[in-house]
């Protein structure tokens, strides 16, 4: 009989482990997406660049962390080089002011590597 408890006991203490690698892998996969589609990065040698929102779109409690946040679809025109068009995701909690179609807005950008980041301007917003 002991030596069933015994094999029972590590068994529960398998699927334990398990349980917790999982639950760290999938923490950890949710995390880094969470921040790659925030760019949870500062741009600090990026470019400042006047952009026009073309769509704004808000995402309520999807895949982020149950948080509710924006896709804004801007036309990037910088001072120098060619204009294009991006989106931007940004958690409500960070906008004092959502920006609706039509608006202007400040963004950096940055060219390092091979793809552009963009992250909107937060401080050009102003106030609610």
């Amino acid at each position: 009989m002991e030596i069933l408890a015994i094999r029972a006991g590590q068994l529960l203490l398998i699927l334990l482990l398990a349980f917790l690698i999982i639950g760290g892998l999938w923490f950890a996969l949710r995390f880094r997406r969470t921040m790659l589609l925030l760019g949870g990065k500062q741009i600090r040698d990026g470019q400042v660049a006047d952009a026009v929102v073309l769509l704004s779109e808000e995402h309520r409690g999807s895949y982020l962390q149950g948080e509710t946040y924006f896709t804004f679809q801007v036309h990037v025109k910088p001072a120098r080089g060619r204009n294009f068009v991006t989106e931007v995701h940004v958690l409500r909690e960070q906008l004092t002011r959502i920006p609706q179609a039509g608006d202007r807005v400040s963004v950096k950008y940055n060219y390092s590597g091979r793809k552009r980041t963009v992250v909107l301007n937060l401080d050009s917003l102003g106030t609610a």
